[in-house]
């Protein structure tokens, strides 16, 4: 049994089925099951991760530890999670590849602290380090629906974009397989993008030309702030790109690695998601 935390989010809506497929046993763990959308093949069961019921663990082997940010304080909700999963074989963490490069953005001071709980908390452990994803590129519906003007803070650094897929594939594979204990595994793409070139390739899977436009950071913040984010979180972004600047273009194999394959493209997310921006 693999206890999966964030079934409905970007990864987990992945990662559950790719687990079924390979014959493992899922239990599902999210805030509304009435609600949500989970394979039928899983076990899905409720869970605050404000207050994790250790009986979410009973039968459990392995556990995977996402946390959406919903509640007061993720450090906290995944230290509870392990405290209570001390007895399980193997766990592993979903991180981000700014804890690679150590930096200390806000984001990856976080994953920093959650890291070492994962590797002092007893079982054996897996850590998964993803760059930037292409689902993030979704924050542009608004503005392809509209008047097809992409705008985007100045210097916006290149990307080599990770499809979550091939994210929830990996995760899968470390789950279902041996040899991965004690490993960290860096994630992305198989190349590093301008954001004017996702624009570029965006709006050729939509068949329409796309208007790609940099402006100044205040104006960014001021963009943000009207959509009712926190300025504490539009900090935390900004500080986070300056910090990546130069670490998120540089590539890593391990798509190819685990899976025997090349890494999903932009242009495949592009066209898989085409619909949703027309």
């Amino acid at each position: 049994m693999i206890l999966v935390l964030g079934s409905t989010g970007k990864i987990g809506r992945e990662l559950v089925p790719a687990l079924l497929d390979k014959g493992a046993r899922v239990r599902a763990l999210t805030r509304d099951p009435a609600r949500a959308r989970i394979d039928p093949r899983a076990e899905v069961a409720a869970c605050d991760l404000d207050a994790f019921d250790p009986a979410l663990l009973d039968g459990v082997e392995r556990v995977f530890i996402l946390t959406s940010g919903h509640g007061s304080d993720p450090l906290a909700q995944e230290q509870a999670v392990l405290k209570a999963a001390s007895g399980v074989a193997h766990v592993v963490k979903l991180s981000t590849t700014g804890v690679h490069f150590g930096q200390t953005d806000p984001i990856s001071l976080v994953h920093t602290a959650a890291e070492r709980a994962v590797r002092e908390a007893g079982p054996e452990w897996t850590i998964l380090r993803p760059g930037t994803f292409m689902d993030n590129r979704f924050a542009w519906l608004t503005a392809v629906r509209g008047d097809g003007i992409i705008r985007v803070p100045e210097g916006d650094p290149a990307s080599a974009l990770v499809h979550v897929r091939d994210i929830a594939e990996v995760a899968a594979t470390v789950l279902t397989t041996d040899g991965h204990s004690g490993r960290t595994y860096p994630i992305t793409g198989g190349e590093a993008l301008t954001t004017r070139r996702q624009v570029e390739i965006l709006g050729d899977a939509l068949g329409r030309t796309l208007t790609y436009v940099e402006e100044p950071e205040a104006d960014a913040r001021a963009r943000m702030l009207g959509f009712g984010w926190p300025a504490s979180a539009i900090d935390g972004i900004f500080e986070l790109k300056r910090q990546s600047a130069g670490n998120e273009e540089i590539v890593f194999g391990t798509v190819r690695e685990l899976l025997g394959r090349a890494p999903l493209t932009f242009a495949d997310w592009a066209r898989e998601h085409a619909g949703a921006f027309a």
